[in-house]
């Protein structure tokens, strides 16, 4: 009954008008029979309307449902002195979040084409979007671990075996549940990731479930955007319900837990390794520096209010990850009220330590099994969501760079079959060390290291003000000066605090990580290397591929925006490059010019807010750059009434070609020319064919 649009990576439902047009003259003997069916029809496309904005927003709120968030901060803050973190990482997402994510989300919506090709504006760094790839594989590779950990306690909840017969110290397994079980550290060690030389059995288990859940993530995927809404529309929902039901559960059973993150040490908060760490955390629970936002606002939700999703995005965050934390926190304070004395910080070292803690707490009772599945339910799904976030960003931008010579479904089974054989490899070593130095050091540098590296391009290279101009061409207003100060400002920030733990805190800590090998020492430093390297490398093989005279006319070639920067869409680019010359002639921004088709752009059209002056190129009426009204309204009975007639509607129709073709055709002629550029032009102009 309605036809899908595509523009811009996005999706606007449209009701045919020729198929109301077939129905009114088929039952044009009916009047009843012709407004029942058209009001079924419009029903029916304002419930598709409404059913895909849903899930728009779900799978913008998909990214604050991550490991990171249910799993990785709750450990952080008991690491690194409770209460005392949490103040520090609420500071960091509270200045830094919105500001941070709403330049990714922007840029995004703008370009359009994933991580990868954003850095045509600066061609010299486009290794940094390439190291953020990484980082997303990377984190895709350890991930499935823990979820495959969790189905393994969770199927062992469900069935009611809780301890596990094989950590017991009796000599037959057959006799029930012992007292003499040992500790859930050991049990660990015992099971799931007994060395394999030791036991084989239990390897080939733990392949097996990973190999599941990657069946599930290329099943989620296969058939790109489409599934991955389908997906958020069932999973969101769940976990959400789930951390609502788990919060409950836990204010119920003892709130006197939440006091140990009232215990706040103000003095400790000089200290700069908790900043550090919180700046960690904040990257890894908002998926800044992986490319996920940059990738999702381009392709998912490219009409959404970048300004508003960022404020949606940094507010839920913040939100499930204090639930995570009370849930966590009132656990403990149960477990210490039962064992009699304060429970350690070197017991949560491992980065699956909520796990075996859930495990300690059903061992004791404190949990029934159907809790503690429940508990493992909600980390598998929140593993689940990051894992398709992370590998949807690596399979854009190989599709991209591979300019779509490869199908989806074979670079979807690509990727996860990589990433499959790189988590079978963080298995081998003990004790999931690997898990240990992936997740603790190398992933948090890197994505500290784009972050810093995508605010140095973007705003000091690419120019504040240039980057100003774009923004307000996607927004449609002018930019308030804090947005400004604090892009100017966080590298600055950051990039001190990263030079700050290179040599103070090396990639082991002799406080937390003393248990190290030195193997996994030295891994850890070649992998934060080769990112360098690949950084350089890449910015090396840039300067060579211009066409210059000199090595600094090469190198200031690279640091300008390629030919080819800009808006995929013609008819956006070439509003876009209006928009440019006309700043760059006049100094004013004609705010008629930018992008069509958003809704809050179609609102203010209909409010004269951005009537173009008289008889320029753009002096059109505003109901024909209205693409999303339809000539019937409803009346007052529920019947439809015309509202223009046959010659207005044809009037406006030519208009509306009219202007599309004066688009095409300035966007045809900037195209001719950028391929009539000559490589051999003198005078020391650069070009840049990146």
């Amino acid at each position: 009954m309605c036809r899908g649009e595509r523009r811009d990576g996005g999706i606007l439902n449209m009701c045919s008008s020729s198929l109301t047009a077939a129905i009114r003259r088929k039952f044009a003997a009916s009047d009843i029979t012709t407004v029942i069916v058209r009001n079924r029809i419009l029903i029916y496309c304002c419930k598709s309307n409404c059913l895909q904005s849903f899930g728009t927003l779900l799978m913008t709120v998909s990214l604050t449902l991550s490991l990171a968030n249910v799993i990785r901060l709750p450990r952080m803050v008991f690491l690194y002195g409770g209460g005392t973190f949490l103040v520090s990482y609420l500071a960091v997402a509270i200045v830094f979040g919105v500001p941070l994510l709403f330049l990714e989300i922007t840029l995004g919506q703008f370009c359009q084409q994933g991580t990868t090709k954003l850095w045509r504006a600066v061609p010299l760094l486009k290794g940094v979007g390439f190291v953020k790839v990484l980082a997303s594989v990377l984190l895709a590779a350890y991930y499935p671990i823990i979820m495959a950990l969790s189905l393994f306690y969770g199927s062992r909840s469900i069935i009611g075996s809780i301890p596990f017969p094989e950590c017991s110290n009796s000599i037959s397994f057959y006799q029930g549940v012992n007292s003499n079980a040992i500790g859930s550290d050991q049990c660990l060690q015992q099971t799931f990731i007994k060395p394999p030389h030791l036991s084989w059995q239990w390897i080939a288990m733990d392949v097996l479930l990973i190999l599941l859940i990657w069946i599930i993530v290329v099943i989620s995927l296969i058939k790109n955007s489409k599934s991955y809404r389908t997906v958020a529309l069932l999973v969101v929902p769940a976990t959400f319900v789930t951390i609502g039901v788990l919060l409950v559960k836990g204010l119920n059973a003892n709130q006197r837990g939440l006091d140990i993150l009232l215990d706040i040490q103000w003095e400790t908060l000089w200290k700069l390794d908790i900043w550090y760490h919180a700046i960690v955390q904040f990257l890894f629970t908002t998926h800044l520096g992986f490319g996920n936002i940059t990738t999702s606002a381009g392709r998912l939700y490219s009409k959404s209010n970048p300004f508003w999703t960022s404020v949606m995005l940094t507010v839920v965050s913040i939100v499930v990850g204090l639930c995570s934390v009370s849930i966590v926190t009132m656990w403990i304070y149960d477990m210490q009220l039962q064992v009699g004395q304060k429970m350690l910080s070197s017991t949560a070292l491992s980065e699956v330590w909520f796990l075996t803690f859930v495990y300690e707490l059903t061992t004791r009772g404190i949990l029934s099994d159907l809790w503690a599945a429940l508990v493992y339910a909600l980390v598998f799904l929140s593993g689940f969501l990051s894992l398709i976030a992370a590998i949807y960003t690596a399979i854009v931008g190989l599709s991209v760079e591979t300019k779509e010579k490869w199908k989806w479904w074979i670079l979807t089974c690509m990727v996860c079959f990589i990433a499959f054989l790189m988590g079978v490899l963080c298995l081998l070593p003990e004790n999931l060390q690997a898990v240990h130095l992936l997740d603790e050091y190398i992933i948090g540098r890197m994505v500290v290291t784009s972050t810093v590296l995508e605010l140095i391009a973007f705003v000091w290279i690419y120019g504040l003000e240039s980057l100003s101009n774009d923004f307000e061409f996607v927004l449609g207003y002018k930019l308030c000066f804090v947005w400004k100060c604090v892009w100017l400002g966080t590298p600055i920030l950051f990039m001190g605090f990263e030079f700050w733990s290179l040599f103070v805190m090396p990639l082991t800590e002799s406080d937390y990580s003393s248990h190290d090998s030195m193997w996994l020492y030295v891994i850890g430093w070649i992998v934060y290397l080769f990112m360098w390297s690949m950084i350089i490398g890449i910015a090396v093989w840039q300067i060579s591929a211009q066409v210059d005279y000199n090595f600094s006319q090469k190198f200031l070639s690279t640091i300008k925006p390629a030919r080819n920067w800009g808006p995929v869409d013609p008819i956006y680019r070439h509003c876009w490059v209006q928009w440019k010359k006309q700043y760059q002639v006049t100094g004013e921004r004609d705010f008629t010019l930018r992008r069509r088709g958003t809704k809050d752009y179609t609102h203010s059209i209909k409010r004269g807010k951005h009537a173009a002056p008289p008889g320029t190129a753009y002096s059109v009426s505003p109901t024909s750059l209205d693409r999303t009204s339809s000539c019937y309204s409803i009346d007052g009975v529920g019947g439809l009434s015309r509202q223009h007639s046959s010659d207005q509607q044809s009037q406006q129709q030519q208009q509306q070609k009219n202007l599309h073709q004066y688009h095409y055709n300035h966007t045809m002629a900037d195209q001719r020319r950028w391929t009539a550029a000559e490589p051999k032009n003198s005078g020391g102009s650069s070009i840049n064919y990146m």
